[in-house]
């Protein structure tokens, strides 16, 4: 997929905007403060209908303004007629979405046309902090290859909040045992699927550290670990071990462990076991990650699980999600820079990079594009 055209009417600190980047390589460069994040935000914005900075839509409306209005003009590969074009608008309260000019009510219809994926400084959170933003992490990116996961998570999610109001209110154990039949079922397809994506991504991965080894140094390892079946330090990989289903599997520790915390729940009047308190251990060579990595190979890591999950994408999608790397060069020496836009510009993907520092010499190419920013106004170099 990539992006033709973009316009922005009062968007942050773009008054008025008409971009039309280049079908590889854009790098986007300029002072702190220009306005380069804000067009990555732009763009994701379009996309997926929410800010990576988690800033909400009054926000992001340019000052003294009452709305903002978004226009992507994108292009599928694969021949004529393979176009969409996405608009969003907001204005007060009111929110319209559009495409290819009709009003899309259905929000996963909009969201499964066009995928981004993105880095930002506060990537570095899904390492460092607790599990809730490595969950959501994975299921963002599985949910993009299979949209059928973000259904299963929004029913999951639901049959939760009615469980939880069950145990709290005292709900005898038959009332109870009808919801934990649809509880369990819907627990077990979470676990299955983060599973088959965790090996996917692991098969990218292995690729990716060839080409990023001078780079990375050492190999990347995530385990799925099965917190939510009441066994810290348990790997789901080795519970589903000779199971040829890995949906059977989940769903047989998942039963044992609502038998086991039965008593814990009532008492505590709260579910004490599923996929919404498991955890991806993520480690660098023998070193967990979370503790013992430092600002770079942290920054590292996120761009190679970034990059591993486009190439997973592509392999269940066919086509190349937008990548948007904002603040690239931060914490990064110059040779392992090299290392990662070599390796980005090998894949053949539309790329958005931003950074304080001028370009170098891999964006001299045909298809690449750079863009100084100052000030909210954009121009080519």
């Amino acid at each position: 997929m990539r992006l033709i055209r973009l316009t922005l009417r009062h968007f942050r600190n773009y008054s008025s905007l008409a971009f039309e980047p280049a079908p590889g390589l854009n790098y986007l460069f300029g002072p702190n403060g220009a306005g380069k994040t804000n067009l990555l935000e732009a763009i994701h914005f379009l996309t997926r209908l929410r800010s990576f900075r988690r800033a909400s839509r009054r926000v992001m409306i340019g000052e003294g303004q009452r709305g903002m209005y978004l226009r992507g003009e994108f292009h599928r590969e694969g021949g004529a007629g393979r176009g969409v074009t996405l608009e969003a608008a907001v204005q007060d309260h009111e929110r319209r979405y559009q495409v290819n000019g009709k009003e899309e009510e259905d929000l996963l219809s909009y969201l499964d046309q066009v995928h981004t994926a993105v880095f930002f400084p506060e990537s570095l959170q899904i390492v460092k902090e607790g599990p809730g933003l490595r969950r959501a992490f994975f299921d963002r990116a599985l949910a993009a290859e299979n949209p059928a996961h973000l259904a299963g998570a929004r029913e999951y999610n639901r049959l939760l909040a009615e469980r939880n109001r069950l145990l709290k209110g005292g709900a005898d154990s038959d009332i109870l045992a009808v919801w934990d039949r649809r509880f369990l079922k819907s627990a077990a397809r979470i676990v299955a699927r983060r599973q088959r994506y965790l090996g996917s991504l692991r098969g990218h991965l292995a690729l990716l550290e060839r080409s990023l080894a001078s780079a990375l140094g050492q190999r990347i390892e995530i385990e799925y670990m099965a917190e939510g079946a009441g066994l810290p330090g348990e790997t789901w990989e080795r519970l589903a071990a000779g199971e040829e289903d890995p949906e059977a599997g989940a769903e047989a520790a998942l039963q044992r462990s609502a038998e086991r915390l039965a008593a814990e729940e009532r008492r505590r009047g709260v579910t004490q076991w599923g996929p919404h308190l498991d955890d991806f251990r993520i480690r660098l060579g023998a070193r967990r990650a979370r503790g013992a990595a430092s600002q770079g190979e942290q920054r590292l890591l996120m761009l190679a699980l970034i990059i591993a999950a486009v190439g997973s994408f592509r392999g269940a999608r066919g086509e190349e999600p937008i990548i948007l790397l904002d603040d690239l060069s931060s914490e990064l020496d110059e040779r392992r820079r090299g290392d990662v836009l070599g390796h980005v510009a090998a894949m053949g993907a539309q790329v958005f990079i931003t950074s304080t520092e001028g370009p170098g010499p891999l964006m001299g190419g045909a298809d690449a594009g750079c863009f100084y920013i100052e000030d909210g106004v954009l121009g080519a170099r």
